[in-house]
């Protein structure tokens, strides 16, 4: 079958003055977005009526001007949606912080997290209660609904109404800062000593833990306690130089950081299942328990979640029912 986006985008490079390589797929990512590497660059086919063309470039600059390594824009066109980037390699985070190196790796994202906490914040969406819900009903939408085929008496749909909106207001009551909103392991690159972030074009302005949330509690790995309570520390400490934790405590840190992660593996939990269902890929089934597994521990350290807490612990033996 003729690929004509990639035909496209061959034609695009070549016609931008960059040498005829071979374009090499180089995919992973849940999004439509393709890349391939060219060359020694890296050609990005982003079709312009699904991606956030215009927020990666207003984004890219935004990160750079903070001091957070970013890879540099060669050239685009917002018409076509084609990019060429700089290649940051191929050695991911994941795979290095890892073992022995985990500590030393992980603690440099600290300094990551604290630039992104100085990011301008005026002309970036903001995380408001209309988003928060919305990215919550994808859980009763996909995974309950469409995955388990469950339809809810009117006592549980009242519960989870409720606890959205006490997640709401524990999200929306915390400071405000730059929020990249998938900042994990899979979208930070090791570039020589130096850490590079990718897939930054959803940033938003949102809850100061959020950001820390997806990195320590990781859908796709579990870190050992002792690093999770280094790292908060480390982070509550670094935020409060920078006069951003107002009268907060490292305990009212904590509580915020639980809530916002639970908020983060509830709509995970329905977008995995999207992903499956509608997307046609089945790659992050295998992730659902993991995801689950934090949502019950979440729930059950937070005040006022105890029904939430039961209701997903009888989710279990559906989730394995659905992991390949």
């Amino acid at each position: 079958m003729t690929d004509q986006r990639k035909n496209e985008l061959k034609a695009w490079l070549i016609s931008i003055n960059e040498p005829a390589y071979e374009l090499i797929s180089l995919n992973g990512d849940a999004s439509l977005r393709r890349y391939f590497i060219y060359g020694d660059k890296i050609a990005v086919d982003s079709p312009p009526s699904s991606q956030k063309n215009r927020e990666f470039i207003a984004i890219n600059k935004k990160l750079h001007d903070a001091g957070i390594y970013v890879p540099q824009i060669f050239a685009y066109d917002l018409d076509k949606g084609f990019f060429l980037l700089e290649n940051l390699g191929s050695t991911l985070f994941a795979d290095i912080a890892k073992d022995k190196e985990e500590s030393f790796w992980y603690e440099k994202t600290v300094n990551v997290l604290t630039d992104l906490a100085t990011v301008a914040t005026e002309d970036l969406p903001p995380f408001d209660r209309d988003f928060i819900l919305f990215e919550l009903s994808l859980f009763p939408e996909w995974m309950l609904n469409k995955a388990f085929n469950l339809t809810l008496d009117k006592s549980d749909a009242k519960m989870l109404q409720d606890s959205f909106s006490k997640l709401a207001d524990l999200c929306l009551k915390q400071p405000q800062i730059a929020m990249h909103r998938d900042f994990h392991s899979r979208n930070i690159m090791i570039v020589q000593d130096k850490l590079a972030v990718i897939d930054y074009q959803d940033m938003v302005k949102g809850p100061i833990t959020y950001d820390l949330a997806s990195l320590l509690f990781d859908c796709y790995k579990v870190l050992p306690q002792v690093l999770i309570d280094k790292i908060t520390v480390k982070t509550f400490a670094s935020y409060k130089k920078l006069n951003l934790t107002e009268d907060l405590s490292l305990e009212g840190f904590k509580r915020n950081l639980e809530a916002v992660s639970l908020q983060r593996h509830l709509k995970v939990l329905g977008i995995f299942c999207r992903l499956n269902i509608r997307d046609h890929k089945n790659g992050y089934l295998k992730d659902l328990p993991r995801v689950l597994n934090y949502a019950i521990n979440e729930s059950a350290l937070l005040p006022g979640f105890e029904s939430l807490h039961e209701f997903l612990i009888k989710l279990i033996p559906l989730v394995k029912t659905l992991c390949p």
